[in-house]
Parts: C-alpha cells; sequence; structure tokens
C-alpha cells in the first residue's frame, strides 16, 4: 500500500526549513513518514503507542538522524520547547475523546515559541472512508478530532494559521493488501474483517480505481496549522 500521506511532507516543507528542524511525528505509526523527514534532512522522533509498530519502526534501516519511543499523545515525554514542530499524521482521532484536549496541550508544551502544529486528519468522506469504516467506522471519533481542534482555537490557547482539505490517494496492490493494513494497525479487527469480507470485496472492486500500482481510493485530509 502507497501511504495515505504522500506528498504530506511538502505541506510541511512550505512553511519550515525542513533540514536540521527538529520534528515529532505523533503516532508514527511504521516509522515511514518519519524516515521521510529524516531523508530531508530534519532531525525527527517518531512516538508510537504500538509495541508492533515500534518494532516495524526499529527494523527498517536508518534514514539518518531519527529517533522512535514508546509513548502518548497525551502525555509526551519532552521537556518543555524541544521541538520547533509537532506533526499528527491521522493520529489526533486516535486519542481517547477524553484526552485530546491534553494531547493537544502537549503538544503545544512541547513546541518551541514560534514553532507549529501540523495536524492532517482525515475527514469523513472519499471512497477509502467508505470501505475502512465497513470494518472501522470511525465516523465520531474523527468528529470529535476537529471539535477539540475547534474548542483549542475558540479558547485561544492555539491559533490558526492555515486551514485546508488535501485529497490523498490510497493505493493497495489488492485485497490481500488492504486485509494486511488492517491487521498491521489492530489485529483485533479479524474477526470484523472476516465478518464483512464479501461486502468489502465488493466495494473494493467498484469504488477503487484501476492504476498500474493496483486499485486507488480518494480520502480527503483537512490540514490545519497552529501556533
Amino acid at each position: 500500500m502507497n501511504s495515505i500521506l504522500d506528498n504530506f511532507r511538502d505541506v510541511i516543507a512550505a512553511r519550515i526549513p525542513l533540514a536540521g528542524s527538529r520534528i515529532l511525528d505523533v503516532g508514527c505509526g511504521d516509522g515511514s513518514f518519519v524516515r521521510e523527514l529524516a531523508r530531508a534532512g530534519a532531525v525527527p522522533t517518531g512516538i508510537e503507542c504500538s509495541a508492533a509498530q515500534l518494532q516495524l519502526c526499529r527494523q527498517a534501516s536508518p534514514a539518518g538522524a531519527e529517533a522512535y519511543l514508546s509513548g502518548v499523545g497525551e502525555d509526551l515525554p519532552f521537556d518543555d520547547a524541544t521541538f520547533d514542530a509537532i506533526v499528527f499524521r491521522a493520529s489526533l482521532h486516535h486519542v481517547p475523546p477524553a484526552s485530546m484536549n491534553k494531547a493537544l496541550r502537549e503538544a503545544r508544551r512541547v513546541t518551541r515559541p514560534g514553532g507549529e502544529l501540523f495536524i492532517f486528519e482525515p475527514l469523513t468522506i472519499g471512497t477509502h472512508f467508505q470501505l475502512t469504516r465497513l470494518v472501522d467506522d470511525e465516523t465520531e471519533v474523527r468528529r470529535l478530532a476537529q471539535a477539540a481542534i475547534a474548542l483549542a482555537v475558540a479558547e485561544g490557547w492555539l491559533s490558526r494559521t492555515q486551514s485546508e482539505t488535501l485529497d490523498s490517494k490510497v493505493v493497495y496492490r489488492d485485497f490481500d493488501a488492504l486485509r494486511q493494513r488492517f491487521m498491521a494497525v489492530d489485529a483485533s479487527r479479524a474477526s470484523a474483517f472476516h465478518t464483512v469480507e464479501q461486502q468489502l470485496r465488493c466495494v473494493f472492486e467498484s469504488n477503487g480505481i484501476p492504476v498500474e500500482a493496483g486499485r486507488s481510493f480518494s480520502q480527503p485530509f483537512r490540514l490545519d496549522v497552529l501556533t
């Protein structure tokens, strides 16, 4: 599967110089985006709560000056003003709803004065969402993530400097690649996947646009840049 966050590095690079910048990727998954930042000359750190995902991070060949730590967004193990930028890549909605506000406050705490928070949150539209919601319907948690951002801005302890919708493409080599993605993120989804597998196959075939690398799906993201 191609990353659902392809080209998001360029969005960050348009606002800050990546070379030498200390960047924290909150909920870094398998570390692919951390390594992408490292190859661009950044000094990135990925924090991840999944032991399985952290193992993938550490098994990958180093791309530069990256580092990985175990932890959660609502309790970041860093001193104040440690980073030039914080990135939430489709991860804020995975924070427990009651802790989303705290996660944003923690991000603000560990960002240096003048630094920026880049929050990329998937929206509840697009052919990719129509596919994945059959196994794990994130409609409510995605709404709550947007509400947490809006509340932080309304209360005045974060300011929004940029907001736009980005249309990202998700490409799966085949149906088994979709299955593997679900299992990699959360092995407990196996039962739910099996229950709706025939429906998933139908949606995969009907909504996926054939491309050279497999089938492509659209996933719009909301980008908020906050200071």
